[in-house]
């Protein structure tokens, strides 16, 4: 089994689950909402907005430590990881304003995105030793 999850954890393949979510994102951020299996979100695209971006910075925290050492210091981290992934869902949110016209801007989905990103990142700190205690027994 440690070997699994040793293999899963390389940096190749975290790569290509941290690019595959963030396409993923980008899609289906811009698809015409007709054309999503789910519909009539009201509000609680709120909820899918929080749990895609808290995965998304989950996906890339698993590249970034697949390559680096777990002692660093989690500052650095914020700005490697987290801002540029809040300034992703804020860049999207402007391109639905601008490239569709099926979709508009909204602030609240920003604001579910830049939540989903800090608890990921709470998440992550407060597991910090656990995690730097299995990747040593890997």
């Amino acid at each position: 089994m440690k070997k699994l999850i040793k293999n899963l954890l390389e940096p190749k393949y975290t790569l290509i689950l941290a690019i595959f979510c963030t396409v993923a994102i980008l899609v289906s951020s811009l698809m015409n909402p007709e054309k999503l299996p789910v519909k009539n979100f009201n509000q609680s695209d709120k909820l899918l907005h929080f749990s895609a971006y808290f995965v998304l910075t989950i996906t890339w925290y698993l590249y970034y430590f697949s390559r680096k050492e777990w002692s660093w210091v989690f500052l650095k981290p914020i700005v490697i990881i987290c801002l540029p992934i809040i300034a992703f869902g804020i860049f999207i949110e402007v391109l639905q304003g601008t490239l569709t016209t099926y979709r508009t801007i909204d602030s609240l989905d920003a604001l579910a995105n830049s939540i989903g990103v800090s608890l990921a990142f709470i998440l992550i700190v407060s597991f910090k030793e656990k995690l730097k205690k299995v990747k040593s027994q890997l």
